[in-house]
């Protein structure tokens, strides 16, 4: 077979060379592979410190998800010394474009939905209460509280702990802001999560100074005595307050409040507890809030004997500095969801929820006694929520959560109306 001529062979040589090239990827400029290796080194340092102030304080479940995202840093970080142009490339890419959508989602929950929650928001030390709630966030006033503004006179102010602060809801949700609605009156919400009598004395004092009509101070049946006997405690650690920085994200960013709002439904969340079947208002109490509670409302507990006892104090105490200012004063009383419940459903029910709901009865009986006899004008709120429940749905969750939704803190207001709407017609 002849050979072939060489000026084939060149247009073979050349042919095969144009096909390879046309094949082989391109090779970045050196400007886009350092613009790719920086990328991913601010994003691996920074998931890497990210991982460490999330881990801070917090418990084992905490630090499983510090380590993993620890280890995404550490990866990324090492591939940023270590991977091909085109692999930083890529990375660097993913990176920002997780980001753009992460802020993209952000911006759409802000716009289309009530998160960010507020619920156990952050907490600031202060020198007379232990903690105020963080003015950092957007629905919390200068002075550590859920307002939107702080008035120099109001007419009504309100007193109280989680339950007045609103947790689960929007701060436009929470009972005071809604009772202010349907009296169409100024109210001003001083109610901060883990407040207790102690601090409730502290705050009427300074709500004087508002020169408001009337105050009402919501007491909730489930731990108000347990806080007494604990006492205040001034909280100026970050593991004592809270992790600020895993608790901006989950409270502060809509994201956040929208996974901690869907795991705390999700059945990998649900401790171990038992079902409460309803039509309207199904719900799930776990083992641990009934082992927590039985200790916080026991009377034959020396502890929880001494807070009461000190509990009507403050109350007569609160009740003389009204009456001096000429202010009017009404005690509302929210029950636990267990009490609840036990009105509202018939089933045979755990032996230590039936003692729960026992030793709460006790209490709010001793408590309603002491008040009558300190002419303290004194609202109970079971009945309100027990009709509640029986008539509309969403009042309580339908997974392990003490605290009401929007519904719920609306029958709180709705009781709260009732008792105030006749004194302020009075002085109107």
């Amino acid at each position: 077979m002849p050979e072939p001529e060489f000026g084939h062979q060149v247009c073979l040589e050349r042919a095969r060379t144009i096909v390879s090239y046309s094949f082989a990827k391109p090779n970045p400029s050196v400007t886009v592979q350092t613009l790719g290796m920086l990328v991913c080194w601010v994003f691996g340092i920074a998931l890497v410190t990210a991982a460490v102030a999330f881990s801070v304080s917090g418990g084992f479940g905490t630090w499983l998800i510090g380590g993993a995202v620890l280890l995404a840093g550490s990866v990324t970080c090492g591939l940023a010394r270590c991977a091909s142009p085109q692999m930083r490339l890529r990375i660097a890419a993913f990176m920002v474009s997780t980001s753009v959508m992460l802020l993209c989602g952000e911006v759409l929950l802000r716009s289309l939905t009530h998160f960010p929650v507020n619920t156990v928001s952050n907490r600031i030390p202060h020198t007379e209460l232990g903690y105020v709630l963080d003015p950092e966030m957007s629905d919390v006033d200068a002075n550590g509280f859920r307002n939107p503004s702080i008035p120099e006179r109001v007419d009504i102010v309100a007193i109280g702990d989680s339950h007045t602060q609103g947790i689960n809801v929007a701060a436009d949700e929470s009972w005071p802001a809604v009772l202010g609605r349907r009296l169409n009156r100024s109210v001003y919400n001083v109610g901060v999560g883990g407040y207790g009598p102690l601090q409730y004395e502290i705050l009427v004092t300074n709500a004087l100074k508002m020169q408001p009509q009337q105050i009402v101070v919501g007491m909730y049946a489930g731990n108000d005595l347990g806080d007494v006997a604990r006492g205040i405690q001034r909280r100026d650690t970050w593991a004592e307050i809270d992790n600020q920085f895993r608790y901006g994200i989950k409270y502060h960013t809509a994201l956040g409040s929208a996974a901690s709002h869907l795991w705390g439904k999700s059945r990998a969340a649900q401790p171990p507890g038992f079902a409460v079947e309803h039509l309207l208002n199904p719900t799930f109490v776990a083992d641990r809030r009934l082992q927590y509670r039985v200790h916080e409302v026991d009377l034959n507990d020396p502890n929880i004997s001494a807070a009461f006892d000190c509990t009507v104090q403050i109350l007569e105490n609160i009740q003389r500095q009204c009456t001096d200012r000429g202010v009017d004063l009404l005690v509302m009383l929210f029950p636990t969801r267990e009490s609840v419940y036990s009105a509202a459903v018939q089933r045979d029910w755990p032996e230590e929820f039936l003692r729960i709901v026992a030793q709460e009865t006790l209490v709010r009986t001793r408590l309603q006694h002491a008040a009558q006899a300190r002419h303290i004008r004194f609202l109970d709120v079971l009945s309100e929520m027990v009709d509640a429940v029986e008539a509309v749905p969403n009042i309580y969750a339908d997974y392990d959560e003490g605290h009401p939704l929007c519904a719920g803190y609306s029958a709180y207001a709705t009781a709260a109306a009732r008792a105030l709407r006749p004194m302020s017609v009075a002085r109107n």
